[in-house]
């Protein structure tokens, strides 16, 4: 482990000397690859005065709760504020080791921050609200595949009322219809500013259990949301059985875009449904306006 302080120490001085800066630091580990140490590179860090950093990117390698703290107690100091994305996909991140972390946001820069593939479960939604609540810096969350379930429907609509995040994804959980719903209703009451959505593969189908709605129910609230948001560019709704009559329901949602002549919108949706309100969708998504300037036609000579 002190070899290996050192080993990155040293290269961190030698680009100091040569006036190259490196600003992401990227930890990956993998089957064939060998533990890797977020406090070493932490230490480094701290060993230089090495105050370049960014981004970190830890990706299939466990983080422990110390490499945490370590990580933590740099991200609080002054002079290591400036950190602006912290991705840590499938590390085995801990309840302790995820409230630790996130007690930092207040007093940092982050802007996009990425936890796929942990398993945070809903009650890591709620630590994640208490501490991003207010926060005016973070615009990107992603938690992909991290146990959500309906609960943190109402959990990810409060935390986008209460923040500036306009990118959101939450892809391979389990909001399922009602949590879907709590969500989407949030964002077209609040008029909040989300840009992109991404909520495939959540369950949004009538095969869930504890629904007190379906998917066609669900697809009427998140039409109200199409029809009035002015932000919104993407939304992907792929993997989700929604059916054709929900299905319909969004294929009009657009329509009403179209003809209130709001902005090019990108809707993504399973294509298990008729074939002819697949392609209408499609369809529909490029011919909503105000997508940008068109490209004038060259005179032929």
């Amino acid at each position: 482990s002190s070899g290996i302080n050192a080993e990155y120490g040293e290269d961190l001085k030698h680009g100091i000397e040569k006036n190259q800066f490196v600003s992401k630091f990227v930890l990956s580990g993998g089957v064939n690859s060998k533990p890797v140490s977020l406090s070493c590179l932490v230490t480094a860090l701290r060993a230089v005065c090495y105050m370049k950093i960014r981004e970190i990117y830890c990706w299939r390698t466990p983080i422990s709760d110390s490499d945490i703290i370590d990580l933590a107690l740099l991200l609080e100091t002054p002079c290591w504020k400036n950190v602006s994305t912290i991705e840590l996909i499938d590390t085995n991140l801990s309840d302790f080791a995820l409230g630790r972390l996130s007690r930092t946001f207040p007093v940092g820069r982050l802007k996009k921050l990425v936890l796929d593939y942990n398993k945070i479960g809903d009650e890591g939604m709620a630590n994640l609200l208490v501490c991003l609540t207010g926060n005016t810096e973070l615009k990107h969350l992603s938690v992909n595949y991290c146990n959500l379930t309906i609960p943190s429907g109402a959990l990810l609509a409060e935390l986008l009322t209460k923040s500036t995040i306009i990118h959101l994804e939450v892809t391979g959980n389990a909001l399922q219809c009602d949590g879907t719903a709590q969500l989407i209703d949030a964002l077209g009451t609040q008029d909040i500013p989300l840009k992109s959505l991404l909520i495939a593969d959540n369950g949004i189908d009538s095969h869930g259990k504890g629904n007190q709605r379906g998917p066609f129910m669900t697809a009427k609230v998140i039409r109200r949301w199409l029809t009035c948001t002015q932000y919104l560019e993407l939304c992907d709704l792929r993997d989700n059985d929604i059916g054709d009559l929900a299905a319909r329901e969004l294929m009009d949602g657009l329509t009403d875009r179209v003809t209130a002549g709001l902005k090019n919108l990108q809707l993504l949706v399973t294509c298990r449904i008729d074939a002819t309100i697949y392609k209408t969708i499609q369809s529909l998504a490029k011919k909503s306006k105000g997508g940008g300037k068109k490209k004038k036609k060259r005179k032929k000579k």
